[in-house]
């Protein structure tokens, strides 16, 4: 999977899900994707993605 298309789909969850973000709703959206990495590695990815902008992060695996 080309890395801004993991970017693009990360924004676009930020954008369309005002306050914290989800990590569930994180690694859905990277599922769909078709992304098959383990959900440690993933949660990890969306985690630091939302710190790095400034967002509040829901823990709700």
């Amino acid at each position: 999977m080309i890395t801004y298309q993991i970017e693009r789909a990360l924004e676009t969850l930020l954008a369309t899900n005002p306050g914290p973000v989800s990590i569930a709703a994180g690694i859905a959206a990277l599922r769909a994707m078709g992304i098959e990495e383990p959900d440690r590695d993933l949660q990890s990815l969306v985690g630091t993605f939302a710190a790095e902008r400034g967002r509040a992060i829901r823990f709700d695996l």
